[in-house]
């Protein structure tokens, strides 16, 4: 087989970049137009159709491929082109970076203790679940630690939450702002966080057969402190870091400089704290979005995003692979498997992170909007799932099932959040001035909002 030049592999990226945007504007538009249900459904359903296991592996003629499986090391955890899964990652960044921008930041810092809590709620109670499901469906077992390893694996799989999926269905609908859209939004970045914790805790046992307290000690405050780090030390700098910024005059100098620093925040979280890089580019949008940077690169980030963010979208669809379902020695009970993950998924943030906004200020309808939107698990999910894919602590059947959980709660949870949030009322139980001034300034048409 002929190797491509570097040339030639550029055009094929370029293509299948192409094909990847016209399928998710032609995904999301039917999506919106037919079901009026968010794009983000469409661009999911057809990153899954145009993939590698789909109608992407579809030889055409001598063309081959359209999305060929890549083959040597990483196959089995990355099944799109290296360069493809970059610029899903980088629009998971950048999307991250404008949420945080469009986030209030005094709300933030109001709700931060409550979405702590709720955070909490929502990776002990998944984490629990994921466990003894796998034991009982007989795939792990307690009869030694390595034994009990894919059972820890699914049960960290199940305890993320994809803030960049939420976050593109709150920002659609206008309510990144209120106290449910802010406590969602902190809630699942300390999610992170304390996945990240678990996932290293886990890692440490599938290697060695046990993590010393120490060593759990120290995972933990580096992850936390540099979130904390990063969020503090940022908004103290915010003003003074746009102030240097202002003084370059050049064109799209603004948003240039402030990417430069979004690529930072991100690759120092993954690089030095072990936490997902969207933690470190949500924690500097947070920041600056007091300053008067914001409104110097708000609107240019929303256009970029534009193209960008689509494609991270059809990206997660494409890594959804079912064939592992048959090569299970029991179909039946492997789809059982999944069925009851999932089911057990949904239940577990559902109530895990909603009872614990009942019990920090939110009624029962506020803490339902909460719970919906801590369902997604998205990117974060399949790299923990890669993860222990790559490591040989879980097979192609879990990994599987793991797909299988992401992506049926990442469908669920748009389709349920929009109306959640579109219902009229505030989620609070005691409504504060600012939150009924939010109501009364509703759009039309909105609950609290002037009438056409």
């Amino acid at each position: 087989m002929e190797t491509a030049t570097p040339l030639e592999r550029v055009a094929d990226i370029i293509l299948q970049l192409a094909i990847i945007l016209v399928a998710a504007k032609v995904g999301g538009e039917v999506v919106e137009r037919l079901f009026k249900r968010p794009a983000v459904l469409g661009e999911l359903a057809a990153g899954v159709l145009i993939s590698p296991f789909a109608l992407g592996g579809i030889s055409i003629g001598s063309v081959g491929p359209l999305f060929d499986l890549p083959h040597g090391e990483g196959a089995a955890t990355l099944p799109v082109a290296p360069e493809l899964f970059f610029l899903a990652q980088l629009a998971a960044v950048l999307l991250l970076f404008e949420t945080g921008l469009a986030t209030d930041r005094r709300l933030f810092f109001r709700y931060v203790r409550p979405a702590s809590v709720v955070a909490a709620g929502g990776v002990i109670l998944p984490f629990i679940f994921g466990l003894f499901a796998t034991v009982w469906f007989g795939y792990a077992s307690f009869d030694s630690v390595h034994a009990l390893v894919p059972a820890l694996f699914v049960g960290a799989v199940m305890t993320a939450t994809s803030v960049g999926i939420t976050a593109r269905v709150l920002s659609d609908i206008h309510k990144l702002d209120t106290p449910e859209g802010v406590t969602i939004l902190g809630a699942a970045v300390v999610d992170d966080v304390l996945g990240i914790i678990v996932l290293a805790v886990v890692v440490g046992i599938s290697a060695e057969g046990s993590v010393s307290a120490g060593g759990l000690t120290g995972i933990i405050l580096k992850a936390v402190g540099f979130w904390l780090g990063l969020t503090i030390i940022g908004s103290v700098l915010a003003t003074r870091i746009s102030w240097i910024v202002s003084l370059f005059k050049g064109g799209g100098a603004n948003i240039a400089l402030a990417l430069a620093l979004v690529f930072i925040a991100a690759a120092v979280a993954e690089q030095s704290a072990g936490l997902a890089m969207i933690i470190g580019s949500y924690s500097l949008g947070l920041a600056l979005s007091g300053t008067d940077l914001k409104d110097k690169v708000e609107e240019p980030m929303r256009h970029i995003n534009f193209f960008l963010v689509p494609v991270f979208f059809v990206v997660i669809g494409m890594q959804v692979d079912f064939s592992a379902f048959g090569e299970s020695a029991s179909l039946g009970g492997a789809i059982a498997f999944a069925s009851v993950i999932s089911a057990l998924a949904i239940i577990g943030k559902l109530v895990g992170a909603g009872v614990p906004a009942l019990a920090v200020g939110f009624n029962r309808l506020g803490a339902t909007r909460i719970g919906i939107g801590m369902l997604p698990r998205g990117e974060v999910a399949l790299i923990i799932a890669g993860i222990g894919v790559a490591s040989g602590a879980v097979g192609r059947l879990e990994f599987g099932v793991a797909v299988v959980m992401t992506v049926v709660t990442t469908v669920i949870a748009p389709v349920f959040l929009v109306p959640a949030l579109k219902r009229p009322g505030s989620g609070l139980k005691k409504p504060d001035a600012d939150d009924r001034g939010k109501n009364s300034r509703a759009s039309p048409g909105e609950p609290g909002g002037p009438q056409a």
